[in-house]
């Protein structure tokens, strides 16, 4: 059986074993699914996921588990085939949709994570979103200078990996490396749990796919990521001022939402992930703060509301508008005190909102 939890449908139909093991399951899932249901009903809307942001998440879920977990399971597969038989025929029957509904539960325990995910797929769906029209005659992205050049190409070749559903060759998943180790981990385990192994072969199950997990980690290149290229590219190009605004026009007029946060967060010394939660977040104002801290013209600031606004209903336009006013009229050290924080590690911002230890 294929672990890609992305297969299509099919098999064999359920005998009745099947039958009696999910009816042993049925009051256990019933129960999750009223908890659900009530953690659902108290989600504020603001808080609450859209129909496109969650299966565009369940779409990198089962790309994640499908990719990783194939590498893994064909890695310890043909080990126990050379060593044990056992263990590898209870190994071949994993089932992948049980696998993806571990990590499913697992990743709701694991906010750090989700977060990057809900962050990575709605910055995706608002890039693709932007409306065009905006700018109208706007120059390449062309930095000069040889690393630079090169810099730009592995960009482009990184957003067309990512423009290409991760359901899909080349599986784009494009994780940071701690998303992925603990993926992997998460992964290597359900794998384990569902192998309905004997138990003279469970140790040789969780050393082949503890194996497999470290291999699978050690193939993983971050540098890749499509975030990682453009955070390089927007150091080697280091553009400021008009340079910076001209640059931002660029990514608007050509949809390049992500070169366009690691524009914004170089150039004001912020974590790329910083400045992205707050393109992602419609509610925050402090990505108005942050670009007008950068001496970015009015009309500059305005584009970028205007497009963020159009690409993201979650937005309000008008509301925008009133805080460009006020924004535009602040002293810069009011600008610069209430967006300092911003440009700390997320590591430490989180402890210091978490209070001292032990309060």
């Amino acid at each position: 059986m294929s672990l890609d939890p992305t297969d299509p449908h099919g098999g064999p139909p359920v005998d009745a074993a099947t039958l009696l093991a999910e009816a042993d399951g049925a009051e256990a899932l019933a129960r999750r699914l009223r908890e659900g249901a009530v953690r659902d009903l108290l989600i504020p809307d603001a808080a609450r996921l859209d129909d496109r942001r969650r299966a565009a998440l369940r779409t990198l879920l089962r790309a994640i588990v499908g990719t990783i977990g194939a590498d893994i399971h064909e890695f310890a597969l043909r080990r126990l085939r050379r060593e044990d038989e056992g263990a590898a025929t209870a190994l071949a029957g994993v089932a992948a949709p049980r696998i993806l509904s571990q990590i499913e539960h697992r990743l709701a325990r694991k906010g750090e994570v989700a977060a990057d995910l809900i962050g990575r797929v709605t910055l995706d769906l608002i890039g693709a979103a932007l409306p065009s029209g905006v700018v109208e005659s706007v120059p390449p992205f062309a930095p000069a200078g040889h690393a630079a050049e090169r810099a730009a190409s592995a960009l482009r070749l990184a957003e067309s990996r990512r423009r290409t559903p991760p359901d899909q060759p080349p599986y784009a998943i494009d994780l940071p490396a701690e998303s992925q180790a603990q993926f992997t981990w998460w992964i290597a385990a359900a794998i384990a749990e569902e192998a309905a192994a004997p138990a003279d072969s469970a140790a040789a199950i969780d050393r082949a796919l503890a194996d497999g997990a470290v291999q699978a980690l050690s193939q993983a290149d971050e540098g890749e990521r499509l975030e990682a290229a453009a955070m390089r590219l927007a150091g080697l190009a280091d553009r400021r001022g008009p340079a910076l605004a001209e640059a931002m026009d660029h990514c608007l007029a050509e949809r390049r939402i992500v070169l366009l946060a690691a524009l914004i967060a170089h150039a004001a010394g912020a974590p790329y992930e910083a400045v992205r939660g707050l393109i992602v977040e419609p509610a925050d104002p402090r990505l108005w703060l942050l670009l007008r801290s950068l001496d970015l013209p009015r009309e500059s600031i305005a584009r970028v509301g205007y497009s963020l606004s159009e690409a993201d209903r979650r937005r309000d336009l008008e509301r925008f508008a009133d805080q460009l006013d006020i924004m535009m009229a602040l002293p810069a050290v009011a600008v610069t005190k209430a967006i300092a924080a911003l440009r700390l590690p997320q590591g430490y911002r989180d402890v210091r909102l978490d209070g001292p230890a032990g309060s």
